[in-house]
C-alpha cells in the first residue's frame, strides 16, 4: 500500500511541475489528450525519472501506471459518475511506449544511447581538461559521432600504441581502419577549402567534409557533409572535428595514423609512448569507462546497468537523434550508412519530453534534408505545427 501511494503522489508531483492544473485527473479533457498526458508520463519513466532516479523495467512502470489509472477512472462527483479509462484512447499511446519496451528488453546485447543529460554532465565535468588530454579528446569524438555515428572501429583502437589496419589484399593507399587527417576536409562559408588549420577557429569553419575510408558495407570512400551549428557551438560537429583534427597537428600525429590520439600525462601512460611518438591512441575500453562513469553520475546506476553503454553507443544516439525528429527510415540508412533496417533495433530511446528537450540540442536544421510531398511539391516540416497537436489533443473522445 505505501509503494502504491507512494507511486501515485509521484505522478501528482510529475503533473504539477509540467504546468499540470487543476483536477489532475482531467476530467473534462477529450479522452484522447487523457491518454496523452498519461503517455508523457510513461516516457519520463522509461528514461529513469522515477522515485528512487533509476531507470526501470516495463512490469514496474506498468505499476506505475496502474496506480495513475486506478486514480484517473474513479468516481467523479462533479459528472456524477466514474470516469472513462484514458487506456481506452482511440490512439493508445501508452500501449505503443510499452510495445517498444517489451521489444527492447527482449534483445541480447542491448546498448544505449547517450542521453542530453549525459553530454552535459561530461562538458561540464572536463571544461577545464587539458585540450590534448584523454577526456577532452574523447570527448570531442563523442560530440562528433552524435552526428555522424560512426562505428567504434572508425575512430577507437583495442590498445594504446598499436592500430588497427586494413587487411586485404587490393586496398590502395593508407592502412588504417580509423580515420586519418586526410579523412578530414574543412571549408569556409563559401565552400572554399581551409587550408591554414592550425591557425583557423570556428569562425572560419563552416563545413566539414568527412570521408568514411573503409566502412563495413563497402561502400569506401563515401564523403558526407556536416555543417556549423550556429544555434550551440558546444555540440556543434564541425567545431569538434576541428578539434580533433588540431589536436592531431600538434600532436604531430602521422599522416597515416588515426587521429583518434591523445597526449598522456600521467609517469605511467608516458611510459607507454613508442620511441619518437608524443602521442597513444584513444581506446574502446578508455570509451566505455568515460561513458558509463557519466551514466553513473546522471542516472545513479548500479555496476550492472552502467554496462548498457559501449563505444558503439555514439552509433546508437545518432540514429535516435534523427528518429526523434521524424525523419524517414530512408535518410537514417543514407546519413548513417546502413543498408538494412537494423537501426530499428536501436530505437528505444525515441520518447522525448519537448519540455526538457530545447531545438539546441536536437540535430538543427542544416544537417537535415529537405522533406517535400511528394504530390505537391511542398516542403513539410520537420516538426508538426502547433496547431496541428492542439487540434490532435481536441479530437472527440470515442
Amino acid at each position: 500500500r505505501g509503494t502504491d501511494d507512494s507511486r501515485l503522489n509521484f505522478y501528482l508531483t510529475w503533473f504539477a511541475a509540467h504546468g499540470g492544473v487543476g483536477d489532475p485527473r482531467m476530467p473534462h479533457a477529450p479522452l484522447q489528450a487523457r491518454n496523452f498526458v498519461l503517455a508523457c508520463y510513461t516516457v519520463a519513466l522509461v528514461r529513469g525519472e522515477t522515485l528512487k532516479g533509476i531507470f526501470i523495467k516495463k512490469a514496474t512502470i506498468q505499476g506505475y501506471i496502474r496506480q495513475v489509472e486506478k486514480m484517473m477512472t474513479g468516481f467523479c462527483h462533479e459528472l456524477e459518475r466514474r470516469l472513462p479509462n484514458p487506456l481506452n484512447a482511440r490512439i493508445n499511446y501508452v500501449a505503443m511506449i510499452l510495445k517498444a519496451v517489451e521489444k527492447y528488453e527482449g534483445m541480447t546485447e542491448r546498448k544505449e544511447m547517450i542521453y542530453d543529460e549525459m553530454f552535459l554532465d561530461m562538458i561540464d565535468r572536463f571544461a577545464d581538461a587539458p585540450p590534448d588530454s584523454a577526456e577532452a579528446a574523447i570527448l570531442d569524438w563523442l560530440l562528433l559521432g552524435r552526428y555522424t555515428g560512426p562505428r567504434a572501429v572508425e575512430w577507437c583502437q583495442t590498445t594504446l600504441t598499436e592500430y588497427l589496419r586494413i587487411d586485404h589484399p587490393y586496398w590502395r593507399g593508407p592502412d588504417s581502419y580509423a580515420f586519418i587527417a586526410a579523412d578530414f576536409v574543412f571549408l569556409d562559408r563559401h565552400k572554399r577549402p581551409i587550408r591554414d588549420l592550425a591557425g583557423a577557429t570556428i569562425d572560419d569553419v563552416h563545413y566539414v567534409q568527412i570521408r568514411w575510408r573503409k566502412q563495413k558495407n563497402n561502400d569506401n570512400g563515401q564523403i558526407i557533409p556536416y555543417v556549423r551549428d550556429e544555434a550551440n557551438l558546444r555540440f556543434c560537429p564541425v567545431y569538434a572535428a576541428l578539434r580533433i583534427r588540431q589536436r592531431a597537428l600538434r600532436l604531430n600525429v602521422a599522416d597515416d595514423h588515426p587521429i583518434g590520439a591523445f597526449a598522456p600525462h600521467t609517469r605511467r601512460a608516458v611510459a607507454r609512448l613508442p620511441q619518437g611518438r608524443r602521442y597513444l591512441f584513444i581506446t574502446k575500453k578508455m570509451v566505455e569507462q568515460m561513458i558509463q562513469d557519466s551514466a553513473v553520475r546522471t542516472f545513479r546506476l548500479d555496476a550492472t546497468d552502467r554496462q548498457r553503454w559501449s563505444a558503439h553507443s555514439p552509433r546508437i544516439t545518432a540514429c535516435n537523434l534523427l528518429h526523434r525528429q521524424g525523419l524517414p527510415d530512408s535518410y537514417i540508412k543514407l546519413r548513417l550508412r546502413w543498408r538494412s533496417l537494423a537501426f530499428q533495433d536501436y530505437l528505444r530511446n525515441t520518447f522525448y519530453s519537448a519540455t526538457r528537450h530545447t531545438t539546441a540540442l536536437h540535430i538543427t536544421e542544416e544537417n537535415l534534408p529537405r522533406l517535400s510531398d511528394p504530390a505537391t511539391g511542398d516542403e513539410i516540416p520537420h516538426t508538426r505545427p502547433q496547431e496541428e497537436i492542439v487540434q490532435l489533443l481536441a479530437c472527440p473522445s470515442p
